[in-house]
């Protein structure tokens, strides 16, 4: 038998794989390998933004029919929440600061799938979900403060209604930042600055901004996105920005767990929808009670929706542990919901991060975003390239550290962010780990597995940063010297709870991450990775509440 014969049938077969994935694919055979997709379709989230008081051609400039709007066509999709969500906040602001309206579209992880359903990896996903699904507030089209006059954010749908294709003037950032002699060098303050300038002074009513994003990832990933922060960080997009009511009501649900109280019972419900009369039906926004609850209630619809097949029905929500609507002023979600007390949160992100981790060795990239303030402690400088084997080996071992850590780093992490908060006693693992990972992590940690030593002269502390390269003090946070280490650290933990742990509805699978971020954001201490996008959203969330910087910290 010739080699020949051997190798074609395995070339054939490979080619037939390749086909298929990529030419040929059939929704009937993925359904027969890989199970029915069972994923929530949020239709009547859909709706709801459908219904938004603010899709109404009558009300006065700058909304309705001759209003301002601005739809970013050039929007990143396919990548992670947290990815997609740094971007939509950032353009949000800089329709805000235009006196825009901004369009809000669903979160998208396939833009081109005729279906709900798309398939990731090996399990199903949602293609398109609604941005109310996630978050509320300005950029989803929630209201401003009263007083403040500026449009409210519109979804993609009404766009298309009140501003077709002959209306629209077509802005391209590839020729505009051309003509500002924008380049990779440019700070990201000169970037919004410019954008917002050059929308404010454009008469157009229908702007549509097309090619490059304005903001790719290298600049929100580089020191460079830093000089946005006074500007944001003060913008309503920030301080009116919170979860959905979907997010919060997980995370209310799963609250007693992190107080050793016993979770609830609850029955079958619609699923939480944000609330109608937070947007009351109302021919123009100057006719907004100064009372409106701005903390969203749960919607229940006259009568059930109709099921296509093989969908699930909505599943039950919670609606005993509801936000009620007792504030007539906005407060975010930090202060509707306070600090748990004794509970440090940790990012640990596992899979393919890995991978992730050795590319950023190699090109000695900083840390991600809002994890780059120098005022933070644990700060991370990346070393200079290496061109030996042994000098670059070094720089991964020195990444692996800050971006991989194994359980004996943690726990010898803990126990150092115990030294300086004494008053910790329970832990949050944030994670995508494999359960027996976890497992052994968690059995660590209780244990306490490392022997406790008393402390030298606290060299190893992370120290207040001085001088006059210091910046600006971030707005509500709160720069203190950490205290000094009690002599006697405990041992093991009290109690050791994952994402794995939390009690999730089916309506809630594709917001798992959030909640698990909500927790992470009411927790007294957060351990986050520096790397991450998701531990860079939480950083901005904590400092936007007021987080002392002393409780927020990296590997």
């Amino acid at each position: 038998m010739s080699i020949l014969t051997l190798v074609f049938p395995l070339v054939l077969f490979t080619a037939a794989i390749v086909s298929y994935h990529f030419i040929f694919r059939l929704s009937a055979i993925d359904e027969l390998v890989y199970g029915y997709p069972d994923v929530p379709e949020y239709d009547e989230y859909f709706e709801w933004e459908d219904r938004l008081p603010q899709h109404n051609s009558s009300l006065p400039f700058p909304e309705g029919l001759s209003g301002r709007y601005v739809k970013f066509s050039n929007q990143v999709w396919g990548y992670g929440l947290n990815n997609q969500l740094q971007e939509i906040l950032l353009l949000s602001h800089i329709s805000y600061l235009a006196n825009r309206a901004y369009v809000f579209q669903p979160y998208t992880w396939d833009a081109k799938a005729d279906s709900n359903a798309v398939l990731d990896g090996r399990s199903w996903r949602s293609s398109r979900i609604p941005l109310n699904v996630f978050i509320s507030g300005p950029t989803a089209g929630g209201r401003f403060a009263t007083g403040d006059k500026a449009p409210r954010a519109v979804n993609d749908r009404w766009w298309e209604k009140v501003c077709p294709q002959d209306k629209r003037t077509i802005l391209d950032v590839g020729v505009e930042h051309a003509k500002w002699q924008v380049t990779s060098e440019t700070e990201g303050r000169v970037i919004l600055d410019q954008w917002a300038r050059r929308l404010r002074v454009l008469n157009d009513p229908c702007v549509e901004i097309t090619g490059p994003v304005i903001f790719d990832f290298e600049l929100i990933a580089s020191p460079r996105i830093l000089s946005i922060w006074p500007s944001l960080s003060v913008s309503p997009i920030i301080t009116r920005f919170s979860w959905s009511t979907l997010v919060s009501n997980a995370a209310n649900r799963n609250l007693p767990l992190f107080l050793n109280k016993p979770a609830p019972s609850f029955p079958d419900e619609e699923p939480l929808l944000p609330d109608a009369p937070r947007h009351p039906p109302v021919s123009s926004p100057a006719t907004l009670p100064d009372s409106e609850p701005d903390t969203p209630l749960p919607y229940m619809p006259d009568s059930h929706a109709t099921f296509g097949r093989g969908r699930r029905p909505p599943s039950p929500s919670l609606s005993s542990l509801t936000l009620q609507a007792s504030h007539n002023t906005f407060t975010s979600n930090s202060t509707l919901s306070p600090v748990i007390k004794g509970l440090v949160a940790i990012h640990l992100r596992r899979g393919d991060f890995k991978i992730h981790c050795h590319w950023l060795a190699d090109r000695t990239e900083p840390f991600a975003g809002w994890n780059q303030f120098q005022y933070l402690l644990d700060r991370f400088t990346p070393p200079p390239a290496a061109f030996s084997l042994l000098g670059r080996g070094r720089i991964h071992d020195m990444y692996m550290e800050r971006c991989w850590p194994e359980i004996e780093q943690i726990i010898r992490k803990l126990r150092d962010v115990r030294r300086l908060h004494p008053e910790l006693e329970r832990v949050f693992i944030l994670t995508n780990g494999k359960r027996d990972w976890v497992d052994k992590l968690k059995r660590a940690l209780i244990q306490g597995e490392l022997v406790e030593e008393e402390p030298e002269a606290s060299t190893d502390l992370p120290q207040r940063p001085s001088g006059p390269e210091l910046p600006p003090v971030v707005p509500g946070a709160i720069r203190v010297q950490p205290r000094p280490p009690p002599m006697n650290g405990k041992a093991g933990w009290k109690a050791v709870y994952t994402s794995k742990d939390l009690r999730l509805l089916w309506t809630e699978r594709e917001v798992d991450q959030v909640v698990d971020m909500e927790i992470a954001r009411r927790a007294q201490v957060f351990v986050g990775n520096g790397f991450s996008s998701m531990t860079s959203t939480l950083v901005m969330l904590r400092l936007s509440d007021g987080s002392p910087i002393e409780n927020i910290r990296f590997w």
